[in-house]
């Protein structure tokens, strides 16, 4: 059975040979994962650990983004980055937030939007053929739409709440400039897709560990007919629709559902809510859970052994009657050892239902 056809089967609540992998990292470890392992690329890696999905984007044509030092760079939407150092770790952290302390509507008119000229869409069906055997997904980052995860940046987190609901006119008009470019975006991307990309990956976070971030009336008036909107080309050619959100969002289970959501991704367990029997039990015949492997304790914290053992037990609790992905619970840490990784993977391919 090939990639593709093992994860689909998953997805229409079938058995198939084995049960889909899915892999999802920090830039930095997946270099320590790949140095450790003697890889030269990322592709080497994941045919290692045979994971199942593929990600596509199209090349990026616009201004360098990285400064010439090496510690800062900029993003499309003019968020600013800078290299941090945390004992022996590094990694990247957002430290300048262009939009910061800006109420006025009128002030967007000036700000160098981002512009779908940026890409090289013509790019993608030679990435699309290369990956014709797997499940191909919209990248993580700018291939993959959201709205408050953009708008958080632009405005800085602790900012975001405050504008949300103190200057809706602001508010509102930022969202419009997200939800455009965005539009334009997912219109040409599956124009040149030519139908060889099998899932659209939504991306926003709507929970905290402690349950929804959000309320019903925000969910409602933005999120909602945002997520509508992003994945109507897509759904129209037969697009799988993949929504990301971690934290507890047990609660938005029913309207990601009648969104047409068919997998939710990633199952960050340790939030209110998110026990994975419970998810299964309740929701398991309509739609697929991805993810689901403790990533903040037993991934980073656990031994191989015990990493081998999770992974039974969730397998066996998630698995049968398909419907369920394995993957880490959220994105791999620079710090997690690379061994219990390994060991995931290899756990779950010595599985049976």
């Amino acid at each position: 059975m090939i990639h593709k056809e093992r994860v689909l089967k998953a997805l229409n609540h079938e058995q198939p040979d084995r049960v889909p992998f899915f892999y999802w990292d920090v830039p930095e470890f997946g270099v320590k994962l790949m140095k450790h392992l003697g890889f030269q690329n990322r592709d080497e890696l994941l045919e290692y650990l045979d994971v199942d999905f593929r990600w596509v984007e199209p090349d990026y044509v616009g201004k360098n983004l990285i400064g010439d030092d090496g510690l800062t760079k900029t993003d499309i939407w003019g968020v600013g980055y800078s290299r941090v150092k945390n004992g022996d770790f590094e990694y990247w952290e957002a430290t300048n937030f262009p939009l910061e302390g800006l109420t006025e509507p009128t002030a967007l008119d000036d700000f160098e939007w981002p512009t779908t000229n940026l890409f090289d869409f013509e790019s993608l069906p030679n990435k699309i053929e290369k990956y014709k055997d797997y499940a191909v997904m919209t990248a993580p980052g700018y291939s993959s739409p959201g709205l408050f995860r953009i708008i958080q940046r632009l405005l800085g987190r602790e900012a975001f709440l405050d504008v949300m609901l103190y200057h809706p006119k602001f508010f509102d008009a930022l969202v419009n400039k997200v939800r455009t470019f965005y539009l334009d975006f997912i219109q040409k991307f599956f124009d040149n897709a030519n139908g060889g990309v099998d899932f659209i990956r939504i991306a926003d976070d709507f929970g905290s560990q402690s349950g929804l971030a959000i309320s019903n009336d925000i969910w409602e008036q933005y999120c909602k007919p945002t997520i509508d909107a992003f994945t109507s080309v897509p759904k129209s050619q037969g697009v799988k629709f993949y929504m990301h959100s971690c934290g507890g969002v047990r609660k938005l289970l029913p309207e990601f559902i009648s969104l047409g959501a068919d997998v939710l991704d990633p199952i960050q367990t340790r939030a209110d809510g998110m026990e994975p029997n419970g998810l299964k039990e309740d929701f398991g015949n309509y739609i697929t859970f991805s993810g689901a492997l403790d990533e903040e304790l037993l991934l980073r914290q656990g031994t191989p052994q015990q990493v081998k053992d999770g992974v039974k037990q969730l397998l066996d609790s998630m698995a049968p009657k398909g419907g369920f992905i394995l993957g880490p619970s959220h994105k791999l840490k620079v710090e997690t050892p690379v061994e219990n990784v390994v060991a995931m993977y290899e756990a779950a391919k010595e599985w049976k239902y």
